[in-house]
């Protein structure tokens, strides 16, 4: 039987959140209990009645029974109970919410609302795992939740328990992703577009040529998975998301989704694989008061505003250099770097107006910016991560092994239950994105075996 908390100061919206989210969590299929916690004496029963007579009259315990539900009044007459002599006495149900009981030790959410004056627990409380609030608070070591998104609360809570009847992933698709100008060799090389699909039936990967011959295999093969109503995970190979404070100065918008959407109208890109991120690049940087934040290009492409080596003050710019998951990644490339090896940053430019086009597809979501519970889930994903496992694959090409061990290793995983921590996500990657699997690349080797 899991607990969970749900924690807050006085008027702080606690009891709402519990009542949401036990309507929203029983509808999912979920047995849940309830307990609530209240400093005051409080008695249901009413003087005169016959259970209060037999109260009165020493019973320890009394049980009122009807048709529909039973209530046992217990007279503990002694000190207060602990939680946990509470919940024994409970009968056995998948969830326990807990509304109180702060200083208990069960992990926690906290309910915050400014108008509430109080101050935070959470700085203090290492209990307490996130905090869902309806206003702007500063950056806190937990995630930080919309206090009225009841779907995106009630999801953290079953991830963090590890409940979850969502249907495991049918099929997982893993996208090495490439921003050539050019379409790739005919036969098979590093460096292209591979895909790498498992199921059930096994694990198959395909080789593509241009960014427009991907694109359209990945939509024939979304279109079969829907129609045969399985559930997919496709994830790329790039970041969806930039550090925080680029999506508001390019926008207006503090979201990763209307960068998407605006470079899905200023990318252009051929079928040939001629494209124009570079120009893009260079008009994005126009728009910053100081030499802005992409850089790197070939000595052909001279354009005004992208320098072809790095000569950017991030701190001036009021933007990081990388990505908070970045730093946990040290072989990770910055996002903002466009030309010569690990140019992540283009294929970003080139591989977020796909993400958009996808976003918009019944059914999608895109995490950790959407819930991971859709039909199809996409996601950023770092197939390096398996870096042991494919230097000892004897697949020639090193791209070809990755996209095949990491699809096979998130299948597996999703076969066993066990895709939820993986999940988790900082403040952070609500607007620059998460990649799936880092720090959890035990399990993912343990996957494979």
């Amino acid at each position: 039987m899991k607990v969970y908390g749900i924690i807050g100061w006085k008027n702080s919206g606690k009891t709402g959140l519990t009542e949401r989210l036990l309507a929203c969590i029983t509808a999912k299929g979920f047995t849940v209990s309830s307990v609530k916690h209240v400093h005051h004496d409080v008695d249901l029963d009413q003087p005169g009645k016959d259970t209060f007579r037999h109260r009165a009259a020493g019973a320890h315990e009394v049980v009122l029974a009807s048709a529909h539900r039973f209530a046992l009044l217990h007279e503990h007459r002694g000190p207060e109970p602990t939680l946990t002599e509470i919940l024994t006495r409970l009968a056995p149900v998948d969830l326990v919410l807990v509304e109180g009981y702060k200083r208990d030790a069960h992990p926690k959410i906290e309910v915050f609302r400014a108008e509430a004056g109080h101050d935070l627990i959470q700085p203090t409380d290492p209990t307490t795992r996130a905090v869902a609030t309806d206003t702007a608070l500063p950056p806190l070591t937990v995630p930080v939740l919309d206090l009225n998104d009841t779907e995106a609360v009630a999801q953290f809570i079953l991830s963090e328990t590890g409940l979850t009847h969502t249907q495991p992933f049918d099929t997982v698709a893993i996208v090495d992703w490439s921003a050539a100008a050019a379409p790739s060799p005919q036969n098979p090389s590093k460096d292209a577009i591979w895909v790498g699909v498992a199921r059930a039936s096994g694990v198959t990967t395909t080789y593509h040529r241009t960014r427009h011959a991907a694109e359209t295999f990945l939509i024939s093969l979304l279109d079969a998975e829907a129609a045969a109503g399985r559930r997919v995970l496709l994830g790329f190979d790039f970041p969806m998301g930039y550090p925080q404070g680029f999506a508001a100065h390019l926008t207006g918008q503090p979201r990763a989704q209307a960068v998407w959407h605006w470079l899905d109208r200023h990318i252009t890109d051929m079928a040939s694989n001629a494209n124009n991120r570079f120009a893009v690049a260079d008009q994005i940087n126009a728009l910053f008061h100081a030499p802005g934040p992409f850089w790197g290009r070939p000595d052909s492409a001279a354009h005004q505003h992208l320098p072809p080596t790095k000569a950017v003050n991030y701190a001036t710019l009021g933007l990081a250099e990388r990505r908070r998951v970045e730093g946990l990644i040290p072989s990770a490339q910055p996002v903002w770097k466009l030309y010569t090896t690990g140019s992540v940053g283009s294929q970003s430019l080139m591989g977020l107006p796909l993400i958009h086009r996808l976003s918009q597809r019944p059914g999608a979501h895109v995490w950790p910016f959407d819930t991971p519970s859709a039909p199809l889930v996409l996601a950023e994903v770092y197939p390096s991560l398996l870096s042991v496992a494919v230097k000892s694959d004897p697949a020639p090409i090193k791209d070809e092994a990755q996209v095949r061990l990491l699809a096979k290793a998130l299948f597996a995983l999703s076969q066993t239950n066990a895709l939820s921590p993986l999940f988790v996500t900082p403040t952070e990657a609500a607007e620059e994105g998460w990649i799936l699997g880092v720090g959890h690349q035990d399990a993912l080797l343990r996957a494979l075996s």
